[in-house]
């Protein structure tokens, strides 16, 4: 499933991704197994179908940051609040596991992620970059979490 969704979502919008369906396509089965691991895969079920997903990443040094990555919802199932559980599911991830701040990053030009992010709390950092494959310009926001409080 993981697969079969990131191929679609590099398909349907290449220019918004780090990666390449090119790469993407290169991988073995276990490189698929090894993918964001040990972050958390969420997936959204539209009556029963594969149609978005998103990744909870750990950062490689700081371990109370996390990154929200791979986020797409399939251009069917848009607007009808898929991203934005996706976008809460991360955020929950990143509770549990004790993060201060989860990051993303979002393409300029990709107006209706930025909207999203924006509703769950993200905010431009004022930090950006440009995409190699595509020349993109590739916007950081960051969204700080709260601890969960105990009952």
């Amino acid at each position: 499933m993981l697969r079969a969704l990131r191929i679609e979502a590099l398909t349907d919008a290449p220019e918004a991704f780090g990666s390449t369906l090119e790469r993407e396509l290169a991988r073995t089965p276990s490189d698929w197994q090894r993918w964001f691991a040990p972050s958390a895969i969420f997936f959204l079920e539209v009556d029963g179908v594969p149609r978005g997903m998103a990744c909870g990443v750990p950062d490689k040094i700081d371990a109370t940051l996390g990154h929200l990555m791979a986020m797409w919802v399939h251009p069917d199932s848009r607007g009808a609040g898929g991203a934005d559980d996706l976008v809460a599911a991360v955020k929950q991830w990143a509770t549990e596991t004790g993060k201060r701040e989860v990051r993303l990053k979002v393409v300029e030009e990709n107006k209706r992620a930025r909207r999203c992010y924006e509703r769950a709390g993200f905010r431009l950092t004022g930090k950006s970059g440009i995409l190699e494959h595509s020349g993109a310009v590739d916007l950081e926001m960051a969204c700080e979490i709260h601890p969960a409080r105990e009952a």
